[in-house]
């Protein structure tokens, strides 16, 4: 079956409480969402970033963890998850 977290395929028979790398939060990004309770050099939108981070243009990055690599490896491990919730159930994957 195929885990709803990491998209890896995994055999009940082989699911442990490590097997499976995931992000509990989403790839996301923008001007200000890593830099929050900065001061800015001015208002125009290329000193917002460059004042905290020192570069400009859209900042991604994993929301849980701030990893800016979308292939970076999963912060949080447990379970690999079917997307079937009573075969989760019946194995205690949560």
């Amino acid at each position: 079956m195929t885990c709803k977290r990491c998209k890896q395929q995994f055999a009940a028979e082989h699911n442990h409480r490590g097997a499976c790398r995931y992000h509990s939060e989403g790839w996301t990004g923008g001007e200000l969402a890593k830099a929050t309770g900065f001061v800015r050099q001015s208002d125009a939108a290329e000193h917002q970033l460059a004042a905290v981070m020192g570069r400009t243009g859209l900042l991604r990055f994993w929301d849980c963890c701030g990893a800016e690599d979308e292939a970076a490896p999963g912060c949080r491990q447990s379970f690999h998850c079917a997307f079937d919730d009573e075969v989760n159930d019946k194995h205690g994957w949560r």
